[in-house]
């Protein structure tokens, strides 16, 4: 294995110090490995940082533009191409999702909302029976699965994490409405307007090189062990068997080691996956939530209106997880601030999304900030609690003191 000291790379505007100080001491506590962090404050990139290693057993160096898979963080660009078609008025949130694809009616589903996809209430958070692991890279098997499942509960009776069918059921409406992939949409309707060159869902073959590959450090987040423990005291299993299928394992299976992360691989990446194989820099991820944070247009390039971003951004829910066993807030297919710990931290008009292992993206407007972090440093931290929430604290405390 090959190491080198790990550097910081690139520059902080005056006021935003913090955020490198954080950095710093995250990195003297061995808890990177690469990483970019980047942060909007309304139109202006204040905080462009990379370093450490995009590949630690062949000892690449973190380059500017070395991209990251960041997990659920792409949930955020999938629920924004939504947004973008509802905008122009051609997806209605509260139509049932047969309106815009036909086959999905079925077994109970005829009535599921566009709106209860988005808000993780349609019932079908485990991914479709024997579609498992690189078997969810198939597109038309994850979309037939679906069509013919059945709900797990009563639509819009609770709340459970969509981990992986967020992005096939909001993609496919995505795909049904504009005849693009959720791939192709991304890099047409958002990248290519914003100037976003190193974002992706679905990556070329070209861009490989450039992506770093993943690894462990294997940090637990708060609470994390105290949960497990707290099941097995209650006779439960250490990992809660909706959780498993909703992950992508079979039951019984999560903590086996036996399923390799097929994401981490040249076909997880150029597959489309639209709620865990984003890949993208922190820079072009903070860039995409630097135009929401300024309600929809930054640089003269608007993508969405002011209202929408209002609609889309606004808290729904916030109750008991049935997948996750944590209560987030969730706004229209972003998860919101309002808690301490989280990324998004304690501001409700905070909204993006998190990844596994620490990844997230957010914005703010009402402080105009914007937030994006990529690592290839797998944490035991399913929502940016650790890392991401130290690194965005003094971010948000700096764009709060330059806010009137």
């Amino acid at each position: 294995m090959v190491t080198q000291e790990t550097t910081i790379q690139g520059d902080v505007a005056p006021g935003y110090e913090g955020v490198r100080e954080v950095l710093e001491q995250q990195i003297a506590g061995g808890e990177h490995i690469g990483f970019g962090v980047a942060v909007y404050q309304r139109s202006k990139l204040v905080v462009d940082l990379w370093g450490g290693l995009a590949d630690k057993e062949a000892g690449t160096p973190w380059q500017r533009d070395t991209m990251a898979i960041s997990m659920s963080t792409t949930k955020g660009l999938t629920a924004t191409c939504l947004h973008m078609l509802a905008d122009r008025g051609l997806v209605d949130y509260q139509a049932p999702v047969a309106t815009y694809w036909p086959e999905f009616a079925q077994n109970g589903k005829e009535k599921i909302t566009v709106y209860q996809l988005l808000t993780h209430q349609a019932g079908l958070a485990p991914v479709p029976e024997g579609v498992y692991g690189a078997a969810l890279l198939d597109w038309d098997a994850v979309i037939h699965g679906l069509e013919a499942m059945a709900p797990e509960w009563a639509p819009g009776t609770e709340s459970g994490y969509h981990a992986f069918t967020f992005g096939h059921l909001v993609g496919e409406v995505i795909r049904r409405v504009s005849g693009k992939t959720v791939g192709r949409f991304l890099r047409e309707e958002i990248c290519a307007p914003l100037g976003l060159r190193d974002m992706y869902i679905g990556a070329p073959t070209e861009a490989e090189g450039r992506i770093a590959k993943l690894g462990q450090t294997m940090i637990p987040a708060p609470g994390m062990m105290e949960r497990m423990q707290e099941r097995l005291a209650a006779g439960e299993p250490m990992v809660n068997p909706l959780t498993e299928r909703a992950m992508g394992y079979a039951t019984g299976t999560m903590l086996s080691g036996t399923q390799e992360n097929f994401l981490d691989t040249p076909a997880g990446h150029q597959a489309e996956v639209p709620a865990a194989n984003g890949v993208m820099t922190a820079r072009d991820l903070a860039r995409m939530y630097a135009c929401l944070a300024n309600y929809g247009e930054i640089d003269g390039v608007r993508l969405l209106s002011e209202e929408r971003v209002r609609i889309m951004s606004k808290m729904q829910t916030r109750r008991m997880d049935l997948v996750l066993g944590i209560e987030p807030g969730w706004a229209l297919g972003y998860m919101t601030g309002g808690a301490d710990g989280w990324p998004q931290g304690p501001r409700e008009t905070a909204f993006g999304h998190p990844g596994v292992g620490g990844s997230v993206g957010f914005a703010d407007p009402e402080i105009g900030m914007s937030f994006g972090f990529t690592t290839n440093a797998l944490a035991m931290d399913p929502f940016g609690f650790g890392r991401a929430a130290s690194l965005a604290a003094p971010a948000r405390a700096a764009a709060e003191a330059a806010t009137p």
